[in-house]
């Protein structure tokens, strides 16, 4: 039987204002070329240095950390100047002398004799005819020397003619043809020698017409999922993997060709063009609150760390308290002032949020954070701080926790109870990465759906649960680094994953209070399998028998795979205490309560497991027995909009069943139902039957694999069914 018994009189907790939010990372070059508008690639010709105290391996094409981490790193400057080409007898160079300002570290010097230099952008440049286009270089030469610039196979040219130190040469370019795989070209007759420090192209029709700005069609994607925040600059992005590729407010202000390039541990260099003034921006446009994830003092600990010493975390402390203070302080202060002359003369009201670090644990972090913490909560209260570990199991100071989330689409449904039993004493929870990926990578609607039920729990539970984002937010088709991702795109196209649809909707159905609720369900086993990994002995295929010392840690239902796509279990007995934990995609889930456990020198066990069970016997006596949690075919949620009297009852199935679904509440129910998807189509109209089976009460089908949002119990919304973008909705007496 399924059901869901709605209790409109029932509040439970009010919705967070702040639930749904974005997190945007530097990732799968998601930003030059991407939200941030900006069409060459390698603007500025530093795309190939090797970062500081790094080794490049030729053979390999990777780039080792001073630590030992491998990265790959494909168009190192020994091999070429990346994004860029010489043709028709034009020789170019690149040169670390004389370069446009300390910030750039290469410039670019050309023979032209006749040949043209073009730059290839992110997979070519895409133009549209009659748009216009803002191109500017810095360019020098001894000799006077014309330079033509246009875009390959079109007949507009602007000629400027360059002579003496560095200028500046700009104007705007009108495309005369749509293409999407374009090149800006440049040409001269002279064979003099002409050195270029920085280089640009942006579309004047920008988001908000900004120059510096946003792609419009990818802000605007954005703009449709009504978020509350946003999360930057990363991610990992934040730590990087040395010294010389961490994070750093300063480098990222003031004009984009003084602003110090930064090579991201995705493998690629950014210019900073897109910084923290322009994210404030950005925030500030779309009328959210901003989230500065800064460094604090550590790298990557999943990529060979390096923790940095006391004046390093020093420095990089100061560094976020000017970043706050640029965002801050009035006009006439120092930091202020660098805000005016960089066109916001009032303070940034958007910045809300503080997360010290990302992804950072242990007791390095917690002695950074706690450093970090105290002093920036004394000087700047005004911020609610967010902590990347549970700094509060420690007796640390902790406001809220940032949770992250990667796992396949069963780990997320079977979680979707997981912030039920949290203490309601504790800090806050904020769920700041989150993705369906093991077995999803494409973006699949069986990973949508786990997402969806897991959100259920996540609204259901708003008076601890304050903010949620999926990561990675955006993909560039042609330099992925990571998938799934919820929105991808080219230089003209974009589209968006079926995970995107679960956010349009779930953050348009909101209401002012999460209601009571009941919601009756079957469910699926939980069916495991995989192998059994330790020394020991099989007996009757699923019995395994182990002797060990002090110390134990046997991996069962393993599917041997790693890192990211790992799923296995595993029971430890270390420092008194056994325990089994499910490592699945980058997640982890506890399956049972901690037990005490004394081992001996010499210990026998036995370890049972069989489809959805497991029972572990030690020296005779058995520590654990479990059955696992089943899978729940249905999940959902309800929520009340008071001014418009509306309930939003949001409903997940699961299964690969069609379900009957009777859904009665405790208001009288219109009797209309709408159905609208995403995509315009007919819309079609339903009359609940005459005859209820009880008052306040009817049957809804749900395909499946779908969910439905109903608005006033009646009204359905959705994109998801797995053949069709449309189904009909079905009452049934």
């Amino acid at each position: 039987m399924y059901g869901v018994e709605i209790k409109t009189s029932e509040k439970l907790t009010e919705v967070s204002e702040s639930l749904y939010g974005l997190f945007f990372e530097d990732i799968n070059r998601a930003g030059d070329g991407g939200l941030y508008a900006e069409l060459l690639r390698n603007r500025a010709f530093d795309d190939g240095i090797v970062p500081n105290g790094c080794r490049y391996d030729p053979a390999t094409k990777t780039v080792v950390s001073p630590t030992g981490w491998v990265t790959s790193f494909d168009c190192c400057e020994q091999e070429g100047v990346a994004g860029w080409e010489a043709r028709n007898g034009a020789e170019f160079s690149l040169t670390d002398r004389e370069t446009l300002n300390d910030a750039r570290k290469r410039a670019l010097t050309i023979r032209f004799g006749g040949g043209t230099v073009v730059n290839l952008g992110f997979g070519g440049i895409p133009v549209e005819k009659g748009k216009s286009y803002r191109f500017y270089m810095f360019a020098k030469s001894e000799e006077a020397v014309k330079v033509s610039v246009f875009f390959n196979g079109g007949e507009k040219r602007r000629v400027f003619e360059i002579s003496g130190d560095y200028k500046k040469y700009e104007c705007e370019l009108t495309a005369d043809v749509t293409d999407n795989n374009a090149e800006l070209a440049l040409f001269s007759e002279s064979a003099a020698a002409v050195t270029l420090g920085f280089t640009s192209l942006f579309p004047k029709d920008t988001f908000m017409g900004r120059e510096n700005g946003m792609r419009r069609s990818l802000a605007e994607r954005l703009v449709k999922l009504r978020p509350a925040f946003l999360r930057f600059p990363g991610g990992c992005v934040v730590e990087g993997f040395s010294k010389d590729t961490v994070w750093r407010f300063a480098d990222t202000i003031g004009p984009v060709w003084e602003r110090r390039p930064h090579w991201l541990l995705w493998s690629y260099m950014t210019t900073n063009g897109l910084g923290f003034h322009e994210y404030l921006q950005f925030c500030e446009d779309l009328g959210i609150a901003a989230m500065y994830v800064l460094n604090c003092g550590m790298t990557c600990q999943g990529r060979c760390p390096d923790y940095f010493d006391r004046t390093l975390t020093e420095e990089l402390y100061n560094d976020a308290v000017c970043a706050i203070l640029y965002a801050t302080a009035p006009a006439d202060t120092e930091w202020g002032a660098k805000r005016a002359e960089n066109g916001h003369a009032e303070p940034f009201s958007c910045l809300k949020y503080i997360e010290i670090g990302n992804e950072n644990y242990g007791e390095e972090y917690f002695k950074r954070y706690e450093s970090f913490y105290r002093r920036l909560k004394e000087r700047f209260p005004q911020f609610t701080y967010i902590s990347t570990d549970h700094t509060e199991t420690v007796g640390l100071p902790t406001e809220c926790v940032d949770e992250h989330f990667y796992s396949d689409p069963v780990f997320f449904v079977t979680n979707s109870d997981r912030y039920d039993s949290l203490d309601r004493n504790g800090p806050d929870i904020y769920c700041g990465e989150y993705a369906a990926t093991v077995g999803c990578r494409e973006g699949t609607l069986y990973g949508a759906l786990g997402e969806a039920a897991f959100l259920t729990g996540a609204e259901r539970n708003q008076d601890k649960v304050k903010m949620v984002s999926y990561a990675p937010l955006f993909k560039n088709v042609g330099y992925v680094s990571w998938e799934p991702d919820l929105i991808a795109f080219d230089g003209s196209r974009d589209h968006v994953i079926p995970s995107y649809h679960v956010l349009e909707m779930f953050a348009g159905s909101r209401g002012d209070y999460v209601c009571g609720h009941s919601v009756f369900t079957e469910s699926s086993r939980r069916i495991e399998s995989g192998c059994f990994s330790c020394g020991g002995t099989v007996s009757d295929g699923n019995v395994f028998n182990l002797r060990f010392g002090s110390r134990v840690s046997v991996r069962f239902w393993d599917k041997q795979r790693d890192g990211e796509d790992q799923d296995r279990y595993e029971w430890t007995v270390e420092n008194g205490i056994s325990k089994i934990v499910h490592y699945n995609g980058w997640s982890t889930e506890v399956i049972c309560k901690d037990t005490p456990c004394e081992l001996s020198a010499d210990n026998s066990a036995e370890l049972f497991a069989e489809g959805d069970r497991f029972r572990i016997t030690l020296n005779g006596r058995v520590l654990h027995e479990q059955v696992i949690k089943p899978v729940p075919d249905l999940t959902g949620v309800c929520t009340v909009d008071i001014a418009e009297g509306v309930v939003f009852t949001k409903l997940v199935n699961f299964s690969a069943k069609e379900i009957f679904v009777k859904i009665s509440c405790d208001v009288q129910m219109e009797d209309k139902a709408r159905h609208t998807g995403v995509e315009p189509k007919p819309v079609f109209t339903g009359i609940f039957p005459p005859i209820l089976r009880q008052p306040h009460s009817t049957y809804a089908s749900m395909p499946s694999f779908g969910f439905l949002v109903l608005t006033k119990i009646c009204s359905v919304k959705t994109a998801m069914h797995p053949t069709a973008n449309e189904f009909e909705v079905i009452f049934v007496s």
